[in-house]
């Protein structure tokens, strides 16, 4: 009963609140990895970003405007992580912070020996286990540029890595996959890729 209620409220959102098509062209044009995407995937990537536009709330700060078009371009990069996994896999969280450019937080941290050190690291963007995901919108922009490069895809990406646990590199699984095979053929992946 719950899923039906789910899909009934999703399918009013999607046809009440629909990405226009010129800003949908537009978020295709300048996201590569939607662009390559089949006519069927980008249909229910376009559902995806709708909802997640609906869902969450894409906060600039430091000065920073987003239009729609960059709303847009922001949700589309944003589900192309759970394409085939759905949205209810970015339950638990809210906010998509948007900085103009690199972000410098402050951090503090407590060494083995009890000293407490101040860091200062420049970052393009960050994934808080149950808080909000922050990007740089140059980086967002930039996406692309640079082969494997994708700034928000990136942080998605730990925000699923996350969803048992820590940052780790090991998502959840779906209930029947076997961990070890996982591990082989992402590991086997991984080189690859590297």
């Amino acid at each position: 009963m719950f899923n039906l209620i789910r899909n009934w409220r999703a399918r009013r959102i999607v046809a009440r609140h629909p990405i226009a098509e010129a800003l949908w062209q537009d978020a295709l044009r300048r996201c590569a990895p939607a662009r390559r995407l089949g006519a069927s995937d980008q249909a229910t990537l376009r559902v995806l970003a709708t909802l997640f536009l609906e869902r969450k709330s894409l906060e600039p700060v430091k000065g920073l405007e987003l239009d729609d078009a960059d709303r847009v371009l922001l949700a589309t990069h944003a589900c192309l992580p759970i394409l085939k996994l759905g949205l209810d896999w970015y339950d638990g969280w809210h906010s998509l912070i948007v900085y103009p450019g690199a972000f410098i937080p402050g951090r503090t941290h407590t060494d083995a020996a009890g000293v407490e050190h101040q860091t200062h690291t420049v970052m393009a963007g960050e994934a808080w286990g149950r808080g909000p995901v922050i990007v740089s919108w140059e980086d967002v922009l930039h996406g692309g540029r640079r082969p494997g490069h994708n700034v928000v895809i990136h942080e998605m990406a730990h925000k699923l890595d996350m969803l048992n646990g820590d940052a780790n590199g090991f998502p959840p699984l779906h209930r029947r996959m076997d961990r070890r095979v996982w591990t082989r053929v992402f590991s086997a992946a991984w080189d690859r890729l590297q």
